[in-house]
């Protein structure tokens, strides 16, 4: 296996955290599925091939359950700072 180089072929996903809510369904699984499958395919064309775990998507929802959470326990997130 030889290491890269700039002008070889590259290939980089990067994928979303878990959802907040913890409701996971058919489209996360597919959604996995299809991402695993793009990067096998270039791993096996032999492309550099990186899957990244971790961008926020789903922000404004993560917030609104924390804020929740948080309005249950007495405290706002102001009161946090």
């Amino acid at each position: 296996c030889s290491a890269a180089t700039a002008a070889d072929p590259k290939f980089v996903m990067v994928i979303p955290p878990p959802n907040v809510t913890g409701s996971l369904h058919l489209g996360h699984a597919l959604t996995a599925a299809i991402e695993d499958c793009l990067t096998r395919w270039h791993r096996m064309r032999g492309d550099a091939t990186l899957y990244v775990p971790g961008t926020d998507h789903a922000g404004i929802a993560t917030q609104s359950v924390v804020e929740k959470q948080l309005a249950k326990q007495g405290v706002s997130r102001h009161d946090l700072g």
